[in-house]
């Protein structure tokens, strides 16, 4: 695997949720901790086969501590949970379904995921918020009703080479408070385009659409934390035909919209 390649690897595994994080650390068996890795690889960094030596290292990444012989020794006894490859002269291993049944449910994983937000921890909430947008890729489309401050904050952490489109229909910030921090940001993130739909159109949903994941937030990016709430994460495997009628509504309103 190419340094760079192993470099974005560990940074994925050592930026994982820490709900995650602590998931693994409740696991005690080689053979589902390398499971686990390899379900983690394919669904987070996209990387469908890893070594033993690589399972050990992302793992370490993450936190965890494993040796060498105990993942080789697991995947040897893993039959059809795994499935092998020869590459440069070593052994590497790719997640099976069965094997994916198996660890999905230790890792709170799944075609439907749910985060609950506690009352009164912003920052909590805001780390949560924070690392599904630096998760994304692509092109994102946000549905939110309410715009401010906070939501240019939150939208900073997805990734500078995804193309962003923030659909709002009402913001409390005073013009003179936005319009500087909002033209710094416009500035350094070319690639983000805020808009608001025109009176009387009114938004109600809130939600977050990348490629592969539909994100339903119950409670607006900018003030997430205050009131009690949750994040569901839909995958497009589960429910593509949503998605898709979902990026067709957003983007007629989008054609209906005015830019900020």
């Amino acid at each position: 695997m190419p340094k760079s390649s192993s470099i974005s690897l560990l940074s994925t595994f050592s930026s994982l949720d820490l709900a995650i994080k602590y998931a693994l650390a409740e696991i005690d068996q080689p053979l589902l901790l390398s499971l686990a890795a390899l379900t983690l690889a394919q669904d987070f960094a996209k990387r469908d086969y890893l070594s033993a030596e690589h399972i050990v290292a992302v793992l370490e990444a993450a936190g965890v501590a494993i040796k060498h012989t105990q993942v080789k020794g697991a995947l040897s006894r893993a039959g059809a949970k795994v499935s092998r490859k020869v590459i440069d002269d070593e052994v590497h291993y790719r997640i099976m379904t069965s094997g994916r049944r198996l660890i999905e449910p230790l890792l709170g994983l799944g075609p439907i995921q749910v985060v609950y937000i506690k009352s009164g921890m912003p920052a909590t909430a805001r780390k949560h918020l924070g690392d599904i947008l630096s998760s994304l890729a692509g092109d994102i489309r946000i549905c939110d009703p309410y715009f401010g401050l906070r939501s240019l904050e939150s939208i900073s952490e997805i990734p500078i080479s995804s193309n962003v489109r923030f659909l709002s229909s009402h913001t409390s910030e005073r013009a003179p408070v936005l319009s500087g921090p909002l033209t710094d940001f416009k500035r350094e993130r070319p690639n983000v385009e805020i808009r608001l739909l025109p009176p009387p159109n009114i938004l109600h949903d809130r939600y977050i659409l990348a490629l592969d994941n539909l994100y339903i937030l119950g409670q607006g990016i900018k003030d997430i934390g205050d009131k009690e709430s949750f994040i569901v994460t839909i995958s497009s495997s589960y429910a593509a035909d949503l998605l898709k009628d979902l990026e067709v509504r957003f983007d007629a309103l989008w054609i209906t919209s005015t830019t900020i």
